[in-house]
């Protein structure tokens, strides 16, 4: 790595070149989209003395720019800030495919919206260079003014402009190899319940026959006994069998799903009415929850009862998970998704929690029948709600790290 003491031994020439060939190097080297634009981050420090850089590149579920990478002093100006495709300074990126200097583009900064002029000028924001590919603007950086106040040569903006050239690519590449991993992921998820649906049909018809000779068995003993504490043992053995009965029905009921019902809902009035059946739940969790509508139509063709089963398992994982945490918020939102064609697209619906989390190798068998990390769980629960979904035509999937909560997304196609 090229430290900065070094450059006053090369021209400036010299040290460009340098910089981009080892910048070339590295970005062979990373497959990760974050630890790429963190990579990214530190070679723009090293040709010019920012402090401020934000990078949006494209969500390509919901089609809209969001923030990448580490979050720290710009959270100020940028929570929650996203851009989509129709916005002013997205359509000027992607039409002139260069760096937009905000302090010598009064006509730029005109034909910009009132928010985006106010958010460029509140950051004091000065550049912003696109990322483009193959005809699609794949994200954007802003940089803040130099840290020394001197303003930004013409060489050193050729220079960010080749450097930001080269990211784009790596970035395009970071996305197509998450894309077809989470592809493989899907095929093999598929397979594999497919897989366990059938052992799971076969092993809930063998175990249901015996339990119920067992506890019509009890039933019948019990009628003769009159010593307590032997009444109490046969109790509790009947509580134990009634348990089991539980688990195989859960297993009956990913092995062989009931049939859809299906019929137009909306899906933000099924959430207040589970937000509403929880309201108990999450007063005396001292869970704070709210719900995020950005989308205006919320209408899917869906089953209603299984839907609320789905939402209720859900948010009951998210409350559970945020026992012992010191905030307790629940977070809900529904947005456009990504277009499936021309006349349809999925709308999400996305609970974030602020719970303890998801170990990353309990993500990888979230779904498979029978793992749980719950003392006193089924481990059937999130695969009966990812079979509904899937029936649904749907996808769903929680992303998630140790301590720093979970977010699960469930898309469901909706008609435009």
């Amino acid at each position: 790595m090229i430290s900065p003491g070094k450059k006053q031994h090369f021209t400036e020439q010299e040290f460009s070149q340098l910089m981009l060939a080892e910048f070339n190097r590295s970005l062979m080297l990373i497959a990760d989209r974050e630890l790429l634009v963190n990579n990214i981050t530190s070679k723009i420090k090293q040709i010019s003395p920012v402090e401020r850089i934000v990078v949006f590149l494209l969500d390509v579920e919901t089609e809209k720019y969001t923030r990448a990478g580490k979050r720290q002093h710009e959270d100020e100006w940028f929570r929650d800030i996203r851009f989509t495709p129709h916005d002013k300074l997205v359509n000027w990126l992607s039409v002139n495919e260069r760096c937009f200097q905000v302090s010598r583009s009064d006509e730029v900064m005109t034909y910009l919206s009132d928010r985006e002029r106010e958010l460029t000028h509140a950051a004091s924001i000065e550049l912003i260079f696109p990322l483009k590919v193959m005809n699609r603007l794949n994200g954007f950086v802003m940089l803040g003014a130099r840290s020394d106040e001197k303003p930004f040569s013409g060489q050193e903006i050729d220079l960010l402009s080749l450097l930001f050239d080269q990211a784009a690519f790596a970035l395009e590449n970071t996305t197509l190899y998450e894309e077809q991993s989470a592809r493989i992921k899907k095929m093999y998820r598929a397979d594999r319940l497919a897989i366990l649906g059938q052992l799971a049909a076969g092993a809930a018809h063998e175990i249901r026959n015996p339990l119920t000779a067992i506890r019509s068995s009890m039933q019948y003993l019990a009628k003769g006994i009159h010593d307590p504490d032997k009444l109490e043992m046969i109790s509790e053995l009947m509580e134990e069998v009634d348990r089991i009965n539980k688990i195989v029905q859960g297993l009956l009921s990913f092995a062989k799903p009931p049939g859809l019902e299906m019929a137009r809902v909306d899906v933000a009035e099924l959430l207040r009415q589970t937000l509403a059946l929880l309201n108990n739940t999450l007063a005396r969790g001292g869970v704070e929850a709210s719900l995020d509508v950005r989308v205006k139509n919320t209408v899917v063709t869906a089953d209603a009862s299984q839907l609320k089963q789905v939402f209720l398992n859900v948010l009951l994982n998210a409350v559970e998970a945020m026992e012992n945490s010191e905030e307790k918020r629940l977070a809900l939102g529904i947005e456009d998704g990504r277009s499936l064609d021309y006349r349809s697209r999925y709308l999400l619906v996305i609970v974030a929690d602020t719970g303890k989390g998801v170990e990353q190798g309990d993500l990888e068998n979230i779904f498979n029948p029978f793992y749980t990390t719950k003392k006193d769980g089924t481990g059937l629960g999130l695969p009966i709600s990812y079979g509904i979904v899937s029936r649904h035509g749907g996808e769903m999937e929680v992303n998630s790290a140790s301590g720093k909560g979970a977010t699960v997304v469930i898309k469901l196609p909706r008609t435009m």
